[in-house]
Formats: structure tokens, sequence, C-alpha cells
């Protein structure tokens, strides 16, 4: 498989609104390892799950830069979960692994 980085949270956000679907390995706080199913499609989110109110991306992508966390849909718990960006290992999109580095 190719690798490529990604070292910041715009291309984070960007990568999982672009291919719809990705897979994320990361660290949960108390140390295990979890891999998640996520997305930032609507179409793919519960219509009782999409959120209400109009979406601002740049203020999305403002805090995520700032605080390296970013709301993901979990597409296997059918739940919004935050992942820190700086507890990511790698993502995943088809065959293609991207190194997380934050």
């Amino acid at each position: 498989m190719a690798e490529d980085f990604i070292d910041n949270a715009i291309d984070f956000w960007n990568l999982i609104y672009k291919e719809k679907e990705i897979d994320i390995k990361f660290e949960k706080k108390d140390g295990t390892t979890r891999f998640m199913k996520a997305t930032l499609d609507f179409m793919k989110i519960p219509a009782e799950q999409v959120p209400k109110q109009q979406i601002n991306v740049p203020k999305i992508i403002n805090l995520a830069r700032k605080n390296k966390v970013i709301h993901v849909f979990d597409l296997e718990k059918q739940a919004w979960r935050s992942v820190n960006l700086t507890s990511v290992e790698y993502v995943k999109v088809k065959n293609k692994v991207y190194k997380v580095k934050m």
C-alpha cells in the first residue's frame, strides 16, 4: 500500500470530507487501540443524527486546527464521536494509508 502523511487538521478534514468514508486507527484516552469507520457524508448518516443547524465549515476547521479534535460520525456505533488528532496513528482510504503526525 502507498503511504503518505497528514500533518494538519485541514488536510485530515478535507480527506474525510472528500472520500466520504475512512478507517481511523487511534489510541483512546485509556491507552487502548481503537479502529473506527468514520464519515462526514450526511447521506451515510441516519436522518435523526444529521445536525439540524447549518454547518459552519470554516469554524469547524479552525476549531480542529486549534484543539486538534475533529467530530466524525462512527458508522459502526451509529453515533457522533470526537477524535483527538494527536492520538491518530493512521487513516486508510481504499488501498491508501496516511500516517498522521500532529
